[in-house]
């Protein structure tokens, strides 16, 4: 099928129509890293009990991609406070975990340098970890999260990637047990 226009009485093909149609949407990102089934113990604070998680997302792509939404599929117990967007410092360091909000030394600079996810560019071949703020609503027993939706684009074409996985915690006076699965 041929899309054209006509001008002044002379015809003007649409390339860009040839040009974009071998595309099928924005690159793929990868989530991986901190966003995999698992448990952990964390303190309780004057606000009761939470945990700061990084979840690693990599643009393996040699186009640029733009985050514009994340969104938490299904929170067990918990409530999300921030979700934001820290930089990766090298490939041997991430964000991690932070049970209680007692951040390392390298997390503090880390969490001082976050940044909305709207809007954040994630370069060719580069990492970033979206830091998930959750806090437990009741907090006697275990609390967590389950799968993460990213929607993003490359400025022409939108996509979502999606991470099924499960992560929470629990207060220190309980175990973590079959809240996992």
């Amino acid at each position: 099928m041929r899309i054209s226009r006509f001008f002044a009485g002379g015809l003007v093909s649409a390339a860009v129509v040839a040009t974009l149609s071998g595309c099928v949407g924005a690159p793929p990102l990868t989530i991986f890293g901190g966003l995999a089934d698992r448990c952990f113990p964390t303190r309780t604070v004057d606000g009761g009990y939470f945990a700061l998680i990084g979840i690693t997302v990599t643009n393996d792509t040699g186009r640029s991609i733009i985050l514009r939404d994340a969104r938490i599929d299904e929170l067990d117990n918990a409530t999300v406070a921030e979700m934001s967007v820290v930089p990766v410092p090298s490939a041997y360091s991430t964000f991690g975990v932070a049970p209680g909000g007692e951040l390392s030394t390298e997390q503090v600079d880390l969490w001082r340098d976050r940044a909305p996810i709207e809007g954040t560019v994630i370069e060719p071949r580069s990492t970033v970890e979206i830091v998930v703020e959750l806090h437990a609503k009741d907090y006697t027993d275990y609390a967590g999260l389950r799968g993460l939706r990213l929607r993003y684009d490359d400025g022409w074409f939108s996509a979502t990637s999606v991470a099924e996985a499960t992560v929470g915690f629990v207060p220190p006076w309980s175990r973590c047990g079959a809240h996992l699965g």
